[in-house]
């Protein structure tokens, strides 16, 4: 999945042949490519950690299901981590500064929003195959916090349009 072309990628997708993260793990490894385009080549760490977190999110994407459900629920949480990391890199760009694109903010922000809605779906829809209590409520503590980083990412790009409006 790594060296496949877009088109490739999508027909991966199509045929059900992303890992348990599946299309929540594309949707923050995006996001975290556009947090990386927007700090560009001279953002230093910021720029390291942006493609790092791409990068966990490409292996969540291409990662094997796991044995039982729980597993791949915990790969979903997984993604709403590395979502949200990239979303505290992406509140930290000021479109205009430093060659900081807008579209690029914005794009990541709508990309990191979908990744942890999805991730959160992901982790309810295996919920249901889950009777541990143990294990249930860490899954539902750990999806606690998405309608928060959904809120955040709006708020990204709510600020986004209202300087181009400007």
């Amino acid at each position: 999945m790594r060296s496949d072309s877009v088109e490739q990628l999508l027909e991966s997708v199509a045929s059900s042949g992303t890992g348990p993260g599946g299309a929540a793990a594309l949707h923050a490894a995006t996001g975290a490519a556009f947090v990386a385009r927007a700090v560009g080549p001279n953002g230093g760490r910021a720029a390291e950690i942006a493609d790092d977190l791409r990068e966990k999110a490409l292996g969540l994407a291409a990662a094997t299901p796991g044995a039982d459900g729980s597993d791949d629920a915990r790969a979903a949480v997984q993604v709403i981590e590395v979502a949200e990391r990239a979303l505290g890199l992406a509140e930290t760009l000021r479109p205009g500064e430093r060659g900081v694109g807008a579209t690029d903010v914005a794009a990541a922000a709508e990309a990191l929003r979908a990744a942890v809605g999805t991730a959160r779906v992901e982790v309810e829809a295996h919920l249901v195959g889950i009777t541990d209590p143990a294990v249930r409520e860490e899954l539902l503590l750990a999806i606690d916090p998405v309608d928060d980083v959904v809120l955040r990412a709006a708020k990204v790009t709510a600020v986004v349009r209202e300087q181009l409006l400007r």
